[in-house]
């Protein structure tokens, strides 16, 4: 997982982008076999299903479902994103899982398969054909140790987005260089608009804009050398990265008190057309049409790094099935999963979707930068920060953010702070 994927987007334009089985599980033509018998014979089988407030599709995917499967009774929670973290957490220490869950890939989606608590799925992936219906991308990133851990739902990158009327304001046009970028920062700020809108709150919303920087100062070969701790985080680049970060801060780039701000209220910012760029990804038309604004007021460029190849940040989203519960409850869990993922489902519900994983898929012109992004993707991708490291590494990046733009750490201490964090895990995995 800590290798460059640069070779995704090869994979993403040959396959077209449109978007197990377990010692427990029996193998897929048994699960296939079983699902009908339980649907003949009147079986009822109740799961629970976990995912984000904003999966818009959830609940009218899941009602389609159970329709067609009135023996299956789906009981739906949703979470925040950082609360939905913390109660997978508490979930897996004390063994109550739901049945099917909802995660990100890397170092969030691998915990799981690691410590034995999801469905191995590679047999299925073979027998229900998932090459002919997921992108090759996706399900290579819903894979851990060898086995499929995951039915890949979205994949996706990232981009900056900007309300046009701001550039309109300013009379500018997307930067083709980093100057031209930090150009555009001050233009805006000089005319009173808040020139990033980020939320600090978790870590995770900054991360992005960091990570950028990163590619923009370390390049590609050590960016990931460094996400695979096969480099030092003691290195000029993560130190210039670091003070790039303080510089905007100190400058007032940033909306004020940032660091404690909710991502959702940074996005806000946006949708209101009151401040200039935020890090987003394809599921960003669909959260404007949420908020009540219209996403063809709204444009995405990539972050001019300047690097070639030019890459963008990029993960999977998957869903996964409980490795624990009986085999009813298994069947039943990868049915929704494989209804929810599909090509069917997806297309009639496409705005809701974002970019998924499945293949062959009809997309809406109500989300008009989707296929924008992705062509605007085609030179390659790294796969996004806290998914590559480790959690304990990415959790101290978070930190290092947080003591840099509040003055508690100078960037060469946020680097050699990275640096141990590195050192620490890796001689706890000898």
């Amino acid at each position: 997982m800590k290798k460059a994927v640069s070779v995704i987007m090869s994979a993403i334009l040959v396959g077209g982008i449109a978007a197990g089985c377990s010692s427990q599980g029996g193998d897929g033509k048994e699960t296939a076999s079983n699902n009908n018998a339980q649907k003949d014979a009147g079986q009822k089988v109740s799961i629970s299903i976990w995912t984000l407030d904003t999966h818009l599709f959830a609940d009218p995917v899941i009602e389609d479902f159970k329709k067609e499967n009135p023996n299956i009774d789906v009981q739906l929670t949703k979470y925040g994103v950082d609360p939905f973290k913390e109660a997978l957490k508490v979930a897996a220490n004390s063994k109550t899982l739901p049945d099917l869950w909802f995660t990100w890939g890397g170092s969030l989606g691998s915990f799981y398969p690691e410590n034995g608590l999801t469905m191995d799925l590679t047999q299925v992936a073979k027998d229900h054909g998932w090459s002919e219906k997921y992108n090759k991308a996706a399900i290579d990133m819903s894979t851990f140790g060898g086995k499929i851990s995951g039915v890949p739902l979205h994949l996706n990158v990232l981009g900056m987005w900007y309300p046009k009327s701001v550039y309109s304001k300013f009379s500018l046009k997307a930067p083709a260089t980093f100057a031209d970028f930090e150009a555009q920062l001050k233009t805006i700020k000089d005319g009173g608009v808040t020139p990033l809108s980020f939320g600090g709150k978790g870590g995770w919303h900054t991360m992005r804009l960091t990570e950028q920087l990163l590619e923009h100062f370390a390049g590609p070969e050590l960016h990931d050398k460094l996400k695979g701790l096969q480099a030092s985080w003691n290195d000029p680049a993560v130190v210039k990265t670091f003070e790039k970060l303080k510089e905007y801060t100190d400058k007032g780039y940033f909306s004020k008190g940032y660091i404690s701000l909710d991502p959702n209220e940074a996005d806000a910012l946006i949708y209101q057309e009151k401040a200039g760029f935020v890090m987003e990804g394809t599921w960003f038309d669909r959260n404007i049409m949420k908020a009540g604004f219209d996403p063809t007021k709204f444009d995405v460029f990539n972050f001019p790094n300047e690097q070639k190849p030019s890459r963008v940040s990029s993960f999977t989203e998957m869903l996964q099935i409980n490795g624990k519960i009986d085999k009813a409850k298994q069947d039943a869990a990868l049915k929704l999963a494989e209804f929810m993922t599909g090509a069917a489902e997806v297309s009639k519900h496409v705005e809701k979707y974002a970019t998924p994983a499945a293949l062959n898929v009809t997309y809406s012109d109500k989300t008009p930068h989707i296929k924008q992004m992705m062509d605007n993707s085609k030179d390659g991708t790294f796969l996004i920060t806290d998914q590559a490291l480790p959690q304990i590494i990415a959790q101290k990046l978070f930190e290092c953010q947080d003591k840099v733009a509040l003055g508690e750490w100078t960037p060469q201490q946020a680097a050699e702070a990275m640096e141990k964090a590195s050192a620490d895990y890796k001689s706890k995995q000898k």
